[in-house]
Order: structure tokens, then sequence, then C-alpha cells
């Protein structure tokens, strides 16, 4: 019988509303910076404008990215993963549980400032076998999923419910 949990990436509800204020601060800074005649006012209302300018793009890479829905699914002794966006499947893997060592939730790997700033964000890692590395159980394309601490717990009591089972 297969055992399925479905958990969220963290994520912010706020994107679109600073995508938004950002692209009108961006357009307003702009507006003034065309309208002044002095040089190093313009320079500044322009290097800031186009900050505004580049917040909104990443922010709305972000919506259009939406948020990642992974179902862990385990099954004749593997741990199947699925990451869907949207309603869509993106990616799958799986894991033998059998080689799952070492399981543990722990902090993001500080791979960007982000990183050093959000420091509630959890990830779930593991060693495969004889392996001394570390894999991240929840990794799309590179990156690893942001959880939130209570996710991130209710993936490793699922997998070590798991794995109790097969031994």
């Amino acid at each position: 019988m297969s055992q399925t949990l479905k958990i969220e990436e963290k994520y912010s509800r706020f994107w679109p509303t600073i995508a938004t204020v950002s692209g009108i601060a961006a357009l307003i800074l702009f507006t003034y910076y065309l309208m002044v005649d002095e040089v190093l006012l313009g320079g500044y209302l322009r290097l800031i404008s186009f900050s505004f300018f580049a917040l909104m793009v990443l922010s709305l890479f972000k919506v259009k990215d939406g948020k990642v829905v992974i179902s862990f699914t385990s099954e004749d002794g593997t741990l199947y993963l699925k990451y869907h966006v949207r309603d869509r499947l993106v990616y799958e893997e799986n894991f033998r549980l059998q080689k799952i060592k070492d399981l543990k939730t722990d902090r993001m790997p500080n791979k960007s400032l982000y990183n050093d700033f959000a420091k509630k964000d959890r990830c779930v890692r593991f060693k495969k076998g004889k392996s001394d590395d570390w894999i991240y159980m929840a990794q799309l394309f590179g990156r690893v999923i942001p959880l939130t601490s209570e996710n991130a717990e209710k993936i490793e009591e699922f997998v070590n419910q798991e794995i109790e089972k097969i031994n």
C-alpha cells in the first residue's frame, strides 16, 4: 500500500504586491528623471529607477514560476518525489528507502544573500548508502526548495516511518 505526503514550498504571498509597487516606483522615478535638469540628481534618479525596475522583473519571474508542490509517495521500498508547479508535473525522482542514511532537517545551504536574511528556512538532507556527501531531499534543477520547519519535520517523520516499515 502506498502512502502519500504533499508539501508546499515556503512562498510569500507578497510577490505580486512587490512587483506592482516596484513597477510603479520605477515609472514615477523615471518620469521625474526626465523632468530634472540637474545632472547629478538625474543620475541618482535613473539608478534608483533602474533598481526598482530590476526588482519588478525579478518579482515577476517569481510570480510566474509559482509555488512548488512536492508529492512524496512511498511504494515497494522506494520513495517517489513529484514536483508540481501550477498543477503541472515538472520533475520526478526516486530514492530507494534502504539506501537513505542519516536523514535530518537542517538550515538551507547558504548559496545566496537571501539565505543570510531568511534563517528560518529549512531543508531535509540525507546520505545515500556509503557516501559521505549530503543529498538534499527537495531539490529542483539545482535549487534547494525552501521549506517551513513544520513541513521539513513532516518530511523527516514520513521518511523515517517508511524506512521503519521496510526494516
